[in-house]
């Protein structure tokens, strides 16, 4: 194997020699980015390069940009101090396999790493981890490149901040990292801060002990605790008040809090990972979010793509939901999957999985296009005369459509609008019932208070 060892510093460059020289590998050593144009320069391949970040004379991630363009084939892993962790973050987005932090402490590892010749027993880990996860790898650039970064970042104990759009998947690819990271024992928890009252927000993140307040009768842990040696996911970062994000800021710097009404620190072991739907730099700018606190949480920043921008991956996903949801004996027809590829998803992956759950409880064995059925002003990508919702209410959506004025207030006119917002309703409900039953029928009418037959007549109006 030809090895490739970029590093100024003469003990780097014999420790390689004296730990991989021996094992049948020849080691060429480039002490500055002369020397390593002129390694390029004589047409030799290499099969791995360690490329030092810092060098007398050029960047190491310049160098790296240039062994990926003119020899793709070669696993690059860049070496780092702890000082230059923020470009060890950004060499990996620009394609290097790893980073590995200077001094060497686990040599094994490192051997480990030259040694490995393929890529089969990390893709069955990161398939695995993705199983287990409920995340769907699918076919598009953007989530195979988000796939890679995710794996990649998991096994480092970094925080990672994700951002998405409502209803794009932001928890899943977190528990897809906590899954990656080999934590498969330990506790993956998450806190939701839109959904958190402030004034119970700082027991729930840190607990409390006994007496701390009225009806705090014994020791209650919190999620930073409950979390210890896992992940905690705080979802929804951007609601998070300016005193809660200073606490916040105080745990991530120090690894340690308070119990509400203790006077002994908890030491805090959980992996952080943060996701938002807003720009935090934004928030930054408008002074609601703490600058000092967004440096801490975005070591690595993953973005998880709409729907719209990844709709190759839209026959995967629906296999994988009716899966899920034990529909696996249904099938879909290409007429309803141009139609779900066609529409902009504005609620994203939550919103196709609502969709789908209809579609199953309307469709007996084929889901046919017929059974696709849109909430409120959704909108189609190629011009027709598609309905927007799951009842015919056109008249609402262009002038084309609309009523003529002196019809509008005929009463004829207004029973009509009635019984149509009746029918709406009433579809509203039972979607809603369909949804938090996954789709069963038998479930979504005991819920309603009513038996099948009636849910089915409604499915059917």
């Amino acid at each position: 194997m030809n090895i490739l060892v970029v590093d100024d510093d003469k003990d780097i460059g014999d420790f390689f020699i004296y730990l991989l020289g021996t094992q049948h590998h020849t080691i060429h050593i480039a002490r500055n980015g002369k020397e390593f144009h002129q390694l390029m320069l004589s047409w030799e391949k290499f099969d791995i390069a360690f490329i030092d970040i810092k060098l007398p004379d050029t960047n190491g991630l310049r160098l790296l940009k240039e062994i990926r363009l003119q020899q793709p084939g070669c696993r690059c892993i860049v070496m780092t101090g702890y000082s230059t962790i923020e470009s060890a973050v950004e060499a990996i987005k620009l394609g290097a396999e790893d980073y590995i932090e200077k001094p060497f402490e686990n040599i094994a590892l490192l051997e480990e790493k030259v040694n490995r010749k393929d890529n089969v027993e990390y893709t069955n880990a990161v398939e695995q981890a993705a199983k287990k996860s409920g995340m769907v790898i699918g076919e598009s650039k953007a989530m195979q490149e988000l796939l890679r970064l995710a794996s990649r970042f998991a096994p480092k104990p970094l925080t990672i901040l994700i951002d998405g759009e409502t209803g794009s998947g932001k928890e899943v690819v977190a528990r897809f990292i906590h899954e990656a990271a080999g934590e498969k024992e330990r506790p993956f928890l998450g806190v939701n801060f839109g959904a958190l009252p402030e004034n119970v927000i700082e027991s729930e993140l840190f607990g409390h002990e006994a007496g701390a307040f009225t009806g705090a009768q014994k020791i209650r842990k919190g999620f930073f605790e409950m979390a210890k040696g896992g992940t905690l996911l705080l979802d929804e970062i951007g609601e998070a008040s300016l005193a809660t994000q200073v606490k916040l800021l105080r745990v991530l710097e120090s690894k340690e809090f308070f119990r509400v009404g203790g006077e002994r620190s908890v030491q805090s072991s959980a992996r952080i990972i943060a996701a938002t739907n807003r720009s935090l730099h934004e928030s930054v700018e408008t002074g609601k979010f703490r600058e000092d606190l967004l440096y801490r949480l975005e070591v690595v920043r993953l973005t998880v793509p709409p729907l719209r921008e990844r709709k190759e991956d839209i026959p995967q996903l629906v296999e994988a939901m009716l899966q899920k949801e034990e529909n696996d004996m249904k099938r879909i027809s290409n007429e309803a999957l141009e139609k779900l590829q066609n529409y902009l998803w504005p609620g994203n992956i939550r919103e196709l999985a609502n969709v789908l759950a209809r579609a199953c409880a309307h469709a007996e064995d084929l889901i046919g296009a017929e059974h696709i059925l849109f909430h409120g002003n959704g909108k189609i990508l190629a011009d027709g005369a598609e309905e927007s919702g799951p009842i015919s209410n056109k008249w609402v959506t262009g002038q084309k459509n609309q009523l003529e004025e002196e019809d509008y207030f005929s009463l004829d006119k207004m029973v009509d609008d009635l019984r149509s917002a009746e029918k709406i309703a009433v579809q509203q409900v039972i979607d809603h019932a369909l949804m938090i039953t996954r789709g069963n029928r038998q479930k979504a009418a005991e819920r309603l208070g009513v038996n099948t037959r009636k849910l089915r007549y409604w499915l059917n109006e």
